[in-house]
């Protein structure tokens, strides 16, 4: 295989492992982010970041990515430095179900007794899924792209056939800038909340996204807890505001009784703004721009970035086959 010049627009979770999936194969990479060298975008850094297992009817693609997403996360849980752990992860429901991927998923169950609180009849129960701490797996992807031989520089990008003609390939990971960068009317942002703690001994995934606690989260890392919810959509300002935090510890003490989170344990509270797309539907496709350069489209992930983003990475390795 011929290796191709590359552009990576993005460097969040898609634009870093997209980039790492391609310098590995063999193409000259180098990512333009508007970040500054010390600084990771706001979303990807964070993300709640751990693996469920996801499928839309409408992409059959989704799937596969997820598996193959897991399979990486799994051998990268047993490396310390990749911030990547295996843990329990606790699905509530609101009536008991079987999942669509029971019998697909081997580490699927339904709770113990005494495992969830009363006031959930059921949960989805994956005993062993991987969580990632975005704090450390986002530095340790950017150093494994940069020691493949991969570069980084900064740089605004207002369109994508305005990138230097040396690149023959374009793939935008640009998150809510596909919006212009791909003039996709259907992007549009779902703004987070997330409210930091300190660890407890807590250590397991629990959410709630149709019970009565919804939507909350809880996602325990080594170093600290992460609490909250999304509270609405297509509102784009960062300011924090006291009384959500408030309610995420209040919905979070409920969803888990016995579950410590005072005002007085929060490190941090933050606002991010996760890109979504009509329809749910992660665009990945191949187009062209009109001078013949290939550009490779790779955004609106919603909550499913950490989930599918290795298995993306493998098709759009494909893509430059």
């Amino acid at each position: 295989m011929n290796g191709k010049n590359v552009l990576v627009i993005g460097r969040g979770v898609a634009g870093l492992t997209t980039a790492l999936k391609l310098v590995n194969a063999g193409h000259k990479v180098t990512i333009w982010s508007k970040e500054a060298d010390d600084q990771f975008p706001r979303t990807s850094y964070n993300a709640y970041a751990m693996w469920v297992p996801v499928a839309i009817g409408a992409d059959p693609r989704i799937e596969r990515w997820n598996n193959e997403t897991f399979t990486e996360l799994e051998k990268r849980a047993a490396d310390p430095d990749t911030g990547v752990v295996m843990r329990q992860v606790f699905i509530l429901k609101t009536a008991h179900s079987e999942p669509w991927f029971a019998g697909k998923f081997a580490g699927f169950r339904h709770p113990k007794a005494g495992e969830i609180s009363d006031q959930y009849p059921d949960a989805h129960v994956l005993d062993k899924a991987p969580v990632v701490d975005p704090t450390v797996y986002l530095p340790w992807l950017q150093k494994q792209v940069q020691a493949a031989g991969g570069t980084i520089e900064q740089h605004d990008v207002t369109t994508l056939a305005g990138c230097p003609s040396k690149y023959s390939v374009i793939v935008n990971c640009s998150g809510l800038e596909a919006r212009t960068l791909a003039g996709d009317k259907g992007v549009f942002p779902s703004r987070l909340q997330v409210v930091t703690i300190k660890p407890n001994g807590f250590d397991k995934v629990v959410f709630d996204d149709e019970g009565p606690n919804k939507r909350a989260c809880i996602v325990a890392h080594r170093d600290y807890i992460k609490l909250g919810a999304v509270f609405d959509e297509r509102i784009e300002t960062l300011e924090t505001e006291e009384k959500h935090t408030l309610d995420i510890l209040e919905r979070c003490r409920r969803m888990v009784p016995g579950f410590k989170a005072d005002r007085d344990d929060v490190i941090s509270v933050t606002r991010a703004l996760r890109p979504e797309r009509e329809g749910w539907l992660i665009c990945v496709e191949q187009t062209a721009l009109d001078d013949g350069r290939t550009v490779i489209q790779n955004y609106g992930h919603d909550g499913m970035g950490f989930c599918t983003l290795d298995g993306i990475g493998n098709e759009i390795v494909g893509y430059l086959s």
